[in-house]
């Protein structure tokens, strides 16, 4: 894979986003709760893994950073602008109509939450996250975005002005 190096600006004009995949100690609508912890080794052996639109693999949207914090796995996106699926997210955000996220993991250790009744949740200790999307739904009421940053057309005119300045100084300064 050939990564392009790119300038802050540039790096600062594509679509940020911060909020939550997962929390912990709460039950989501499965009856599920995730212990405090439980994404620990998986976060030491990827802290990035990709996004997808609601957990289908041939939407793959952008990227998500992941950290842990008292309250559940934390995550800073970047949506790719360039594909038509992630502007139609960007959109469907920057107008409120998705908010939520759910995470994709495998599960390596589990207890009921119940004995007499096994299938109605379970105390998640461990899993491996694989992927993580933004969704209509979430399983998770809790997993959500909090924080969107993006440049409107007004903020790109100014950041692309900005560039040509740099570059004309920069020109200049050679001589």
């Amino acid at each position: 894979m050939m990564v392009k190096a790119v300038s802050p600006e540039e790096r600062d004009a594509a679509f940020h986003f911060k909020g939550y995949l997962s929390t912990y100690g709460n039950a989501d609508r499965d009856g599920d709760v995730i212990n405090k912890g439980a994404f620990d080794d998986s976060i030491k052996k990827h802290s990035i893994v990709p996004m997808l639109f609601n957990h289908d693999r041939n939407k793959v949207i952008g990227k998500l950073e992941l950290s842990s914090d008292d309250h559940g796995l934390k995550v800073e996106g970047t949506l790719n602008l360039n594909d038509p699926e992630a502007n139609r997210v960007k959109e469907l955000l920057d107008m409120g109509a998705l908010d939520s996220m759910s995470v994709g993991m495998a599960i390596k250790g589990y207890d009921p939450i119940d004995a007499e009744r096994p299938y109605g949740g379970w105390e998640i200790k461990q899993a491996d996250v694989y992927e993580g999307s933004v969704v209509t739904i979430p399983a998770n009421e809790m997993a959500v975005i909090e924080e969107v940053k993006s440049l409107d057309a007004e903020d790109r005119k100014e950041l692309a002005a900005l560039r040509l300045e740099k570059r004309k100084s920069e020109a200049l300064a050679r001589f």
